[in-house]
């Protein structure tokens, strides 16, 4: 079984060095969009107000910053303990610690309010 996660996960490095000088321009343009979406929001929840974008985007961030503290935590243990880590049990400790961050992290930068 390690081996079958090595390789796969050495399949996917190769996958993204062969993709990413092509793609790059697209991750940045949505990187783009999303931090001016979240900037704009910001400004409108501290002048006062209670306007906010929809409810599918302030979904989509924190889908977005899940998926990001998710894999962080994923890289990290795996560049710690190996392919141990590739397991049912690990994926809910990392997602039980995934939720709460995003949460914390996102109403620490004023994006979520409630």
């Amino acid at each position: 079984m390690d081996r079958i996660i090595k390789i796969t996960v050495s399949q996917l490095w190769s996958m993204l060095k062969l993709w990413w000088p092509h793609l790059w321009p697209y991750a940045l343009g949505f990187a783009v969009f999303v931090m001016g979406g979240m900037a704009l929001q910001i400004m409108m929840l501290r002048s006062g107000g209670y306007s906010r974008l929809s409810p599918a985007f302030n979904r989509m961030v924190g889908s977005l910053f899940y998926g990001i503290f998710f894999m962080l935590l994923l890289i990290t243990a795996y560049w710690i303990w190996g392919s141990q880590v590739i397991d049912d049990v690990w994926f809910l400790i990392f997602g039980a610690i995934s939720f709460p961050l995003t949460g914390y992290f996102l109403r620490a930068i004023g994006f979520w309010y409630y």
